[in-house]
């Protein structure tokens, strides 16, 4: 009874979880494909777009699925209430309770995927995204069109007369915060994401300072400058033994043991989503699906906003990241514990 009843919750559970997970992978991977492709402003080829396909995936997988397993437990609570599935199983001296311990065994190896995922493999996913699309645009050989100001990067346009072998009548813009500087020239060529520059004029203006220059020949870097910065790394590019490391030579860094602990909290996410989603769910409504729904969005914005919320402080130093986001888990377990008492679901024998 109890293999047959654990085949049949996984199989409910999982005719959620696949289309709700791959669903939602795709239309992201879709939506950052495009972006990647337009700041990349060249055709990638196969196995470049293979590659980096291969490497988003964990980025993705690190939102979506804790939402798709979010979805697949209410969704199936519901159901299994409004067919009336958990009345039966109470008439056969089978507690509700029950069906909580099989959604826990569920529950631990999508746990531990998630763990594996945010220590280990996105972190080194996104290193290699990240050195992989910077060595990609290095090598970009731009084609702008002529009579036009094309935009090359941000703050950096390009406009020509002519476009043949080289490139005549050139002239380029470079906008920063503090100021500019552009460049105009005879003539010119591309090369790896570098300007060489003939017979020409440099105007820079840096604040209050002013420079003006003629030169013979001229050479600029035009791609945009990608050395990792102390405030990027919770764009999680940094392997965790990396991270670790950097903060033990001295970089005490509040964004930096935010990120460590974000990574080892937030995999455990699904654990407190099920305790909270588990007595919401129990309850009798022909619209289940509706039901299951609301009541994901509803736990998924109290949880994601807490754990914004934590993060964002704890970045400035307001609250000890370890200290934050354990107050979390503990929050949400004693509010479902309590959600629990109300609906009369601790008193029941297993």
């Amino acid at each position: 009874m109890r293999k047959n009843l654990y085949s049949f919750i996984n199989s409910e559970f999982y005719s959620i979880f696949n289309p709700a997970f791959f669903g939602l992978s795709i239309m992201i991977l879709s939506l950052r494909l495009v972006k990647i492709f337009e700041s990349a402003q060249t055709n990638l080829s196969l196995k470049e777009f293979l590659t980096i396909t291969t490497l988003l995936l964990p980025s993705i997988y690190h939102v979506i699925l804790p939402i798709s397993y979010l979805l697949a437990v209410t969704i199936t609570l519901t159901k299994l209430s409004s067919t009336n599935e958990l009345i039966a199983l109470n008439n056969s001296r089978i507690s509700s309770l029950r069906v909580l311990q099989i959604l826990l065994i569920i529950t631990i190896p999508i746990i531990f995927f998630n763990i594996l995922n945010s220590l280990l493999i996105k972190p080194m996913s996104n290193k290699f995204l990240r050195e992989l699309l910077t060595h990609r645009i290095n090598e970009i050989i731009i084609s702008p069109q002529k009579n036009v100001f094309t935009k090359i990067s941000k703050g950096k346009y390009i406009f020509i007369e002519e476009a043949g072998q080289g490139i005549d009548s050139i002239v380029f813009a470079d906008f920063k915060d503090d100021g500019f500087l552009t460049v105009s020239a005879r003539s010119g060529s591309i090369d790896k994401g570098i300007f060489n520059f003939s017979n020409g004029n440099l105007i820079q203006v840096k604040g209050e300072k002013t420079e003006i220059l003629d030169f013979d020949s001229l050479s600029l870097q035009i791609t945009q400058d990608l050395e990792k910065k102390p405030e990027e790394f919770k764009r999680g590019s940094i392997p965790l033994r990396e991270l670790i490391n950097i903060y033990k030579e001295g970089a005490n860094l509040e964004v930096i043991k935010t990120e460590i602990f974000y990574r080892i909290f937030y995999p455990l996410a699904p654990l407190i989503l099920l305790f909270l989603a588990f007595p919401l769910s129990i309850g009798f409504s022909r619209h289940y699906k509706t039901q299951g729904i609301i009541i994901s969005i509803s736990i998924g914005l109290v949880f994601y906003l807490l754990f914004s919320f934590v993060d964002t402080i704890s970045i400035k130093g307001k609250i000890s990241p370890f200290a934050g986001f354990l107050l979390i888990y503990v929050f949400l377990f004693l509010l479902s514990y309590l959600i629990f008492l109300k609906k009369g679901l601790i008193n029941k024998n297993l």
